[in-house]
C-alpha cells in the first residue's frame, strides 16, 4: 500500500511540473514575441551578439551582418505596416460577430477575458470597435 502512495505522489509531483513547465514556457515566449514586436532593434542586437559569439565573425563578418539584419528589419516593418490595418479589420470583424451573439453579462465577461488574455490585440486597432 505504501508504495502505491509513493508513486501517486510521484506521478503527481511529474505532472505538476509538466503544467507549471507548460504555463512558464507560455509565458515566457509570449513576452518575447511581444518585446520582439514593440523593440525590433533590440531583438536585431541580440541576434548580432549570438551570431558573433556563436559563429566566432570577424570585424567585416560582423559589419556585414548587422547591414543584413538592418535591411531584413527595415522590410518586415514594411510589410507590417502594409498588411496590419487588413488584420485589424479581420479582428475588429470578429470580434464585432463574438460580441453580437452574446448576452450583455456574457459581453462583459468577454471583454474582461479580451482585456486580460489579449492585451496586445489593443495595438492592432485602428479604430474602435463599432457598437454592436
Amino acid at each position: 500500500m505504501k508504495t502505491w502512495k509513493i508513486l501517486l505522489l510521484l506521478a503527481l509531483v511529474f505532472f505538476a511540473g509538466l503544467a507549471v513547465g507548460v504555463v512558464g514556457t507560455r509565458i515566457a515566449v509570449r513576452r518575447v514575441v511581444q518585446q520582439a514586436l514593440v523593440h525590433p532593434e533590440r531583438t536585431q542586437l541580440l541576434m548580432e551578439h549570438n551570431l558573433t559569439r556563436r559563429l566566432r565573425l570577424d570585424a567585416d563578418q560582423q559589419e556585414k551582418l548587422h547591414a543584413i539584419l538592418t535591411d531584413t528589419r527595415g522590410q518586415l516593418t514594411a510589410l507590417r505596416k502594409e498588411f496590419q490595418p487588413q488584420a485589424a479589420q479581420v479582428l475588429q470583424d470578429t470580434d464585432s460577430k463574438i460580441t453580437a451573439i452574446l448576452t450583455p453579462s456574457q459581453q462583459a465577461r468577454y471583454d474582461k477575458i479580451k482585456e486580460r488574455t489579449w492585451p496586445g490585440m489593443r495595438a492592432w486597432r485602428t479604430t474602435p470597435s463599432p457598437a454592436p
